[in-house]
This record gives C-alpha cells, structure tokens and sequence, in this order.
C-alpha cells in the first residue's frame, strides 16, 4: 500500500534534510565544524529538493523516481560544485580537506574534480 502512494506525492523535505543529514555527519566524522556542516546541508537539502519538485512536475511518467531521495543524488558533480563554490565563496580556509572528506577522495581525484569542474563551467 505504502508503495502506491509514494507515487502521488513528493517525500517531505524534512525527510530529505534528515537523510542528507546523516549522511553528511557519517561522511565527516566530526573533522567539519558542526555549523559549517550545518550550512552544507541546508544547501544540498534545498537544491535536492528543489529539483525533485521541478522534475516530478516536469516528468510525470517518472514520478515515482522523484518520490523520495536517492542517496546517489547527493554525489552528482552538481552538488559537487555548489559545495566547492560554497566553501569557497565563504572563504573556508580548509575547503580543501572539507571537500576531500564529503565527496569521498583523494589529492588526486579532488584535482580532477577541480579540472572538470573549470571545464564544464567554461565549455
């Protein structure tokens, strides 16, 4: 029963909030400042959201896809991006190491992060 009405409707945004949330705090292991990483997560939640609404009214016949979150959403480059603009913007001395934790990588593949980054935004 359950299963049919996800369909009808979007999960709440609290319900995104709450599981991007635990991801963030698992992901980070207390290295991030809890308001920094607060700040992080009402961003991610809001641009997640935001857009499940927009393709759930734009795509009808993929609802039932944009019913509830996909934890993978969390890793796609776009949020990848809007976090190192984010940290950047705010002047975060270690976006760094911050971003290398939430996006789970290395030296090598946040440099590649960076390198596509500049590409796909100058294309």
């Amino acid at each position: 029963m359950l299963f049919w009405k996800t369909e009808n409707k979007i999960e709440s945004k609290k319900d995104f909030n709450s599981k991007i949330r635990e991801y963030y705090v698992g992901l980070s292991g207390n290295q991030i400042p809890t308001e920094l990483l607060k700040e992080i997560i009402s961003k991610v939640t809001e641009q997640i959201y935001s857009n499940y609404k927009r393709f759930w009214k734009q795509y009808p016949k993929s609802r039932k896809r944009y019913s509830t979150l996909r934890m993978n959403d969390i890793e796609h480059p776009s949020i990848h991006f809007m976090i190192t603009d984010f940290l950047n913007q705010k002047e975060v001395l270690k976006s760094r190491e911050y971003s290398k934790i939430l996006f789970k990588m290395n030296d090598e593949e946040f440099d590649k992060h960076l390198d596509y980054k500049d590409w796909y935004e100058t294309k």
